[in-house]
């Protein structure tokens, strides 16, 4: 899970402070990317443990269950998993 970062936005005229966990739950209006209930967590796409960055472009909201479900597991393996659990099969060539 994300710790909570204050980043910053530089003009000539002011320095805007903000917390990147806010802005990201925000962006997606605290709904989980995974499987659409109510988020409340920060999930890297990419794991931070596989070289992905805390960056907004690598964040995305996430409940509880989805976060801990996906570890640092790459994006394609955990949805890979959770269709298996869910039962649904893959497109595959006949």
């Amino acid at each position: 899970m994300v710790k909570e970062k204050k980043a910053g936005i530089v003009n000539d005229t002011c320095i805007h402070q903000f917390d990147l966990r806010d802005v990201v739950l925000k962006k997606y209006k605290h709904i989980c990317q995974y499987c659409g209930v109510k988020g409340n967590t920060i999930d890297h796409v990419v794991p931070r443990s596989k070289g992905g960055k805390t960056e907004l472009e690598n964040l995305v909201c996430a409940c509880d269950n989805c976060n801990k479900e996906k570890g640092n597991l790459y994006l394609e393996d955990f949805l890979n998993i959770k269709n298996v659990l869910l039962g649904v099969e893959g497109n595959e060539e006949n």
